[in-house]
């Protein structure tokens, strides 16, 4: 029961920390930009202000328009309820694993295509073209990272990941471990539609992929889609800081829960401030170019998978 609720909490107070991570980013982004910035509370009120608009539905859309909000909300809420947020023990951690969240993130770019594509608009298309080749080209790199992750651990659950991780910090035990950090920091920049794969503020048709395929979505919809957004944000950034800082994941009193709570906190403002590091200093990659990218960080994860049988 206890576990049940320890799920029910983290998964709430992920999507509930979702907007926050977005307006952290944009926040750190324009301190180093030597720019004053929006409140970080800014994606709050935009998706509260989406969500009173009214809606502007083309005639010639089908069901599958209706269904991608709602599918691609569930399999990001999936993805919360199998990270341990806060700590390990939650029931959904030691059920969920690695094969179901690459398939909830596969399911969601797969739904997001459909919804681009369904109404048969020119950047739609377009857009959703383009994913479906950056799917195919960060697969690979996926399950090779998530494959190194299971080897370490020699569990292929979340928990019993982040668990094994906090015995021995692997960076410290495992040096070769940071090559797999740095393909998971890749993908992670490629499955959110940041830099140096997409921009996320674009409105360039030129240069759309993720903008694209949701640009005839308004209203609530377009309030769901960018929620979704944020929370897989969120779950992947707070994944990645476990695995570099494995501390503060144990809830066994009050005092640990509070140990946990700003743990959870500092973790949310690291992964922020990395992704935002990352936007600042590097530029959008032209599209043709990301073959080598997404190359780079499969060779990486297959280094630190190599490395971590051998060792």
């Amino acid at each position: 029961m206890i576990s049940v609720l320890s799920s029910v909490i983290q998964t709430v107070l992920v999507i509930l920390a979702a907007p926050l991570t977005v307006g952290l980013i944009r926040k750190i982004k324009a301190r180093l930009q030597n720019r004053q910035g929006a409140s970080v509370f800014q994606p709050y009120w935009a998706l509260l202000s989406l969500w009173r608009k009214q809606m502007t539905i083309t005639k010639y859309s089908s069901w599958v328009f209706h269904a991608v909000p709602f599918v691609v909300f569930a399999t990001s809420t999936i993805l919360a309820l199998c990270i341990p947020a806060l700590g390990t023990g939650s029931w959904t951690a030691q059920q969920g694993n690695l094969f179901l969240l690459a398939t909830a993130l596969a399911v969601g770019s797969m739904f997001l295509v459909l919804g681009g594509m369904d109404v048969a608009s020119t950047f739609g298309g377009m857009g959703a073209s383009r994913e479906m080749t950056l799917a195919a080209l960060i697969e690979p790199a996926v399950i090779i990272t998530f494959t190194t992750l299971g080897t370490l651990a020699n569990t292929w659950n979340f928990d019993g990941i982040l668990h094994a991780a906090s015995q021995t910090p692997w960076l410290t035990s495992h040096p070769f471990f940071l090559l797999t950090i740095l393909s998971f920091i890749c993908v992670l920049l490629a499955e959110n539609a940041r830099y140096p794969v997409d921009n996320p503020a674009t409105h360039l048709e030129l240069t759309m992929v993720h903008e694209a395929m949701i640009l005839e979505y308004s209203g609530p919809y377009l309030a769901i889609l960018e929620a979704a957004s944020a929370i897989k944000l969120t779950v992947l950034g707070l994944l990645l800081m476990n695995l570099i800082f494995p501390f503060f994941l144990t809830i066994t009193s009050p005092l640990g829960a509070l140990a946990s709570l700003a743990g959870f906190s500092i973790k949310l403002l690291l992964a922020a401030a990395l992704i935002a590091g990352i936007e600042t200093v590097f530029v959008k990659m032209r599209f043709y170019r990301m073959q080598e990218y997404m190359t780079v960080a499969y060779f990486l994860g297959l280094a630190g998978l190599i490395l971590s049988i051998a060792f």
